[in-house]
């Protein structure tokens, strides 16, 4: 550690040569001392907020940061470590506006504009937070923490598809940055796509051969992935359809065939479509050349008194957001229920996917899509069908 004074040139030359070996206490002292008589050298200060920083002393760093952007508020470094250290100290609309200033100075700064998304992601302005990561990763396309930070936004916006893009992406990038595979298999996993969320734990078992969590959450996916498709009925034949709880329950009788073009413009152009009928419900069948389950469809016939109805066939209950459990009307029962056995996904995933049709959205879930859909009624096509279609996609 340095204890002797000297002239001011020469006391910044032996911090810096301090700050390269390491000796951040001894460059602290005579950076100090050297602007005790230096009190307007913007790149001291600077340099004084960095070695605090590398000390993790947030707020000594922040003061000297704050005189460098005083000094010059030019400096894109400058600026950008001060964010930093605001950020550290929990100052996040600060941080935010001192990274803006950096981005008007150098608006392809990479690390500014990184830095600004993942501050406004903290804020939670997830907006704003993908808005920026997607210019960070544009101006560092090899930056994969950018997009692993794109992801997070994004998947906080609800939007998973594009999360599961940036997280891949990440993982391309730089196969050994864990977290992102680690969120990516959850990611996955949200949308019934075992297969690939195990193939992404196994990558990271292969490198972290002792993470316990990791080897427990993939047996966890196996074992849902074959209760999956032990339970789908999508693939299935009727055989199994008929022994499922959604036609037992709700007594659902099979009522014959109608035109097997009748789902033609929705790319389900089966061999064959059964049609299955009980009060209140419609169930369309369109089964492939081999007699296995190509899609399905649910309409509800009197929407309006469906779901007026109590649930007195199907006994389902959902958890509020408080915690409760409640029970729902009938057209929410036998639509979940119908949600739940065709994609063979649990009742916690169908009401999720059940409020994001509702949304307004289509919904995919482990190679098959879900979505909201019209047909015309067998018995007088000039009136319409409307109800819940699902379908297989090709793997």
């Amino acid at each position: 550690m340095s204890t002797a004074s000297g002239p001011p040139d020469d006391l910044r030359a032996r911090a810096l040569e301090l700050l390269l070996k390491g000796d951040t206490a001894g460059a602290i002292t005579d950076l100090k001392e050297y602007l005790a008589q230096e009190d307007d050298d913007e790149r001291a200060w600077l340099e004084l907020g960095a070695a605090y920083a590398a000390i993790e002393h947030w707020p000594q760093a922040a003061d000297a940061l704050r005189k460098a952007v005083d000094l010059d508020g030019e400096v894109v470094d400058a600026r950008l470590a001060y964010g930093r250290a605001l950020v550290r100290l929990a100052k996040l609309d600060d941080a935010a506006f001192q990274l803006l200033q950096a981005a008007k100075i150098d608006p392809d700064d990479p690390r500014v504009l990184k830095d600004l998304g993942v501050v406004f992601y903290d804020k939670r302005l997830y907006d704003k937070a993908a808005l920026w990561l997607t210019k960070a990763c544009a101006a560092a396309p090899t930056d994969a923490r950018a997009a692993y930070a794109l992801g997070l936004a994004q998947e906080a916006r609800h939007d998973t598809a594009s999360a599961v893009a940036a997280y891949s992406h990440a993982v391309q990038l730089d196969p050994r940055l864990l977290d992102a595979r680690k969120t990516l298999a959850d990611a996955l996993a949200s949308m019934g796509e075992h297969e690939r969320a195990i193939a992404e734990l196994s990558a990271v078992l292969e490198i972290d051969r002792a993470n316990e969590q990791v080897a427990h959450n993939r047996d966890v996916l196996v074992r849902a992935l074959d209760e999956m498709r032990a339970r789908r009925l999508l693939g299935k034949t009727e055989k199994e359809l008929q022994t499922s709880a959604l036609v037992q329950e709700g007594q659902i009788k099979r009522k014959g065939t109608v035109p097997a073009d009748t789902f033609t413009e929705h790319g389900a152009a089966g061999a064959e479509v059964i049609r299955y009928g009980a009060p209140m419900v419609e169930l369309y069948v369109v089964l492939d050349a081999g007699l296995a389950i190509d899609a399905l469809m649910l309409v509800l016939t009197h929407p309006e008194k469906a779901a007026a109805a109590k649930d007195e066939t199907f006994k389902v209950t959902v958890i509020g957001q408080d915690g409760t459990a409640a029970t729902v009307n009938f057209a929410t029962a036998v639509s979940l229920t119908f949600l739940r056995e065709a994609l063979g996904c649990p009742m916690t995933h169908a009401s999720e996917i059940y409020a994001r049709l509702l949304g307004g959205s289509a919904v995919d879930w482990g190679q098959t899509r879900a979505r909201f859909a019209t047909i015309p009624r067998p018995d007088k096509p000039s009136e319409l069908r409307h109800g819940i279609l699902v379908m297989r996609q090709p793997a």
